[in-house]
């Protein structure tokens, strides 16, 4: 009897303590609901409860390993309640260990979950075979998902983004649609849709969708991005510089409208470098490189990407036919048909009138706050640049390649051999092929050896990764550059045929005594 008493007398100080680790889990005092956890579990080391209030204050604590040791106990104890098995897969989904976790959410939906539980359940899952490239799956999750917890802008990206991997353009797009309905002044539905035509190669599309984004969207960085994305696509196509041009109009446009922080500047001093390497422009190349490493005095002091041209000393001429059906055409794009018909109406009347002079009569819509608006906007010189290795790296490459444009060995190897000690692979191939072309253009004896001791690099490289593209490539050039063909031909057999025929055609003109 007295020992009936001693157990009823456990349960109910475990109880309690249960409830004040809970309490004060709830209030954030983390290490207070561990400690009564723990005093909970002294009197029932199989209460499940007491076992999730451990779990739960371990996961607040970041102690994964030990998260997971009770929520694993608290299953033990009581192996038919599903949100033990969900607390147990959100541990692993966090540790990083997604079988795992996929398996205990499968669980989890096999025994059923509380209802407040089970969206968030197919919605992890979801993100856990996006993650594990499985399209198919993430989709069939997202959906119940959605059926579950509503419309959920994150679930559509992924949604959207799982329908492209699978190249299904058309249901990705229509997600993509539903995206814009929910948040038409948000970019990301139209970046989404315009990704998804530019991955179809439908560049026509692919500007309309631009132009819908200018119009109903609020302006960000990822929308002069894509602008840049979408001109170097068509100008891989047809080879016309016109399309760079175009691109760095809009990054000047961007800088402007956007009222950057000083990373989106330097982002956009480089990427208007990268376009002017391609435009074989190595004078305004190092000026937006040397923009991107000074990036608050060059934005602050005014700095254009767009290289500005000597006044012309031409007479100004009446626009042809062709230029002012364009005008005519960007007009009616920007204010719609209506707007237009009004100002030529109103212009047929009374030509000499100026229709902003009616704009004189109004009283201007703005309050005190508005009057700052007009000040010219500048960087602070307190903003901190953040400069990643892969940011550096990309600097530095696009310097090798100015430089080598206006063929200036000096400051080639400067970069080159920063290039040479990255820590990056790729980059460090970049570098070191870039150290031994200098070599050869000026007859170093040590060329020849210096290749040779790069293939050997490279060959190794491949067998520690068959798969590296990247060092086979600078492997086969490297027995162009020494005059093994045929060495050069086998290794061109690993590569696609995208890859293998520009390089065939390198090796057959140096066979030829062709460049190089």
């Amino acid at each position: 009897m007295m020992g009936d008493v001693n157990v009823a007398e456990n349960e109910n100080t475990a109880e309690l303590l249960i409830a004040d680790s809970r309490l004060a889990f709830i209030q954030g005092r983390y290490d207070e609901a561990l400690k009564l956890s723990k005093q909970a579990i002294e009197l029932e080391g199989d209460n499940a409860d007491a076992h999730q209030c451990a779990g739960n204050a371990y996961m607040s604590k970041s102690d994964l390993t030990s998260a997971i040791e009770h929520y694993k106990k608290a299953i033990e104890s009581d192996s038919e309640n599903g949100d033990r098995y969900f607390n147990l897969a959100y541990a692993y989904a966090t540790d990083n260990q997604p079988v795992e976790a996929l398996e205990m959410f499968a669980k989890a939906d096999e025994k059923g979950c509380s209802p407040n539980v089970v969206g968030q359940l197919y919605k992890i899952m979801a993100m856990l075979c996006f993650d594990m490239q499985r399209y198919e799956d993430a989709i069939v999750n997202f959906n119940k998902s959605e059926k579950i917890i509503g419309i959920d802008m994150d679930i559509l990206q992924r949604k959207a983004l799982s329908y492209s991997m699978l190249g299904e353009t058309a249901r990705g797009i229509e997600v993509a649609n539903q995206m814009k309905l929910l948040a038409p002044t948000k970019y990301i539905g139209y970046r989404i849709a315009f990704n998804l035509l530019l991955q179809d190669e439908r560049h026509e599309d692919c500007a309309a969708e631009l132009d819908r984004a200018e119009r109903f969207a609020n302006p960000t960085a990822d929308y002069y991005a894509d602008w840049l994305a979408y001109e170097t696509a068509r100008f891989k196509l047809d080879g016309d510089k016109a399309h760079l041009e175009n691109a760095l109009e809009k990054l000047a446009q961007g800088l402007v409208i956007l009222k950057p922080d000083v990373n989106e500047v330097i982002d956009s001093y480089i990427n208007a470098a990268d376009v002017y390497v391609q435009l074989e422009n190595a004078g305004m190349a190092l000026k937006c490189l040397n923009a991107a490493e000074n990036p608050i005095q060059s934005y602050n002091e005014g700095f254009s990407v767009v290289e500005i041209e000597e006044p012309s000393k031409q007479p100004v001429t009446r626009p042809s036919a062709r230029e002012i059906d364009q005008m005519v055409d960007e007009t009616r794009r920007k204010f719609g048909d209506r707007k237009l018909d009004m100002i030529g109406r109103e212009l047929a009347r009374n030509p000499n009138k100026d229709i902003s002079a009616q704009e004189g009569i109004l009283t201007p819509v703005t309050s005190k706050s508005d009057s700052s608006s007009d000040e010219q906007y500048v960087l602070s010189r307190d903003e901190q640049a953040v400069y990643s290795p892969e940011k550096l790296d990309r600097i530095y490459r696009l310097y090798v390649a100015a430089y080598t444009l206006e063929k200036d060995n000096v400051h080639i190897k400067m970069y080159a051999s920063k290039l040479a000690n990255s820590s990056n692979e790729h980059s460090k191939y970049i570098g070191k092929y870039a150290l031994i072309k200098v070599l050869r253009e000026e007859n170093s004896a040590q060329a020849e050896d210096e290749c040779r001791l790069f293939i050997k690099q490279l060959r190794n490289a491949m067998i520690k990764d068959p798969s590296d593209v990247f060092a086979l490539n600078f492997r086969i050039q490297c027995h162009i550059d020494i005059s093994e063909y045929d060495e050069a031909e086998k290794l061109c057999r690993l590569l696609s045929d995208e890859l293998r025929t520009p390089l065939l055609e390198q090796i057959a003109a140096a066979k030829a005594g062709g460049d190089t």
